[in-house]
């Protein structure tokens, strides 16, 4: 009988055990998604895009963006927005700024990691591509 007990005892152990367990790594895979959120610049400024390009603009800088899933994701919803392809939108995104490894290009590009606002540019004094 203590033999049963024992092995009934050790049973609800290594069952609730394996529940905690599963608790434990979605927090620290939440825990883990904030801390990279946080690594990230939050920035706004004027983006604008072409077939194979795209543009960022904060004050008086200018960033290429790098064409990553977000980037296209970005373009998406800006195309949702206005479908003209030299449209300017006002974008607030999380994103790295790296410098840019390709020569003959903007010194610095964008790699965006989140989009959190857009929304198409309010006045005509947009950044513009050459049409």
């Amino acid at each position: 009988m203590r033999n049963l007990i024992f092995l009934f005892a050790i049973c609800v152990l290594f069952l609730g055990s394996c529940k905690s367990d599963s608790k434990t790594s979605d927090a620290e895979t939440k825990k883990v998604q904030t801390e990279s959120d946080l690594e990230f610049n939050s920035i706004s400024g004027e983006f604008i895009y072409t077939d194979s390009v795209a543009v960022f603009s904060k004050q008086d800088e200018i960033y290429g963006v790098v064409m990553n899933v977000k980037a296209r994701q970005l373009i998406a919803q800006a195309r949702e927005l206005n479908s003209d392809p030299y449209a300017s939108f006002e974008v607030t995104l999380k994103a790295d700024i790296k410098e840019n490894p390709e020569k003959d290009a903007w010194p610095q590009v964008i790699d965006i990691q989140h989009i959190i606002k857009v929304k198409p540019l309010s006045n005509d004094d947009s950044l513009r591509l050459n049409k």
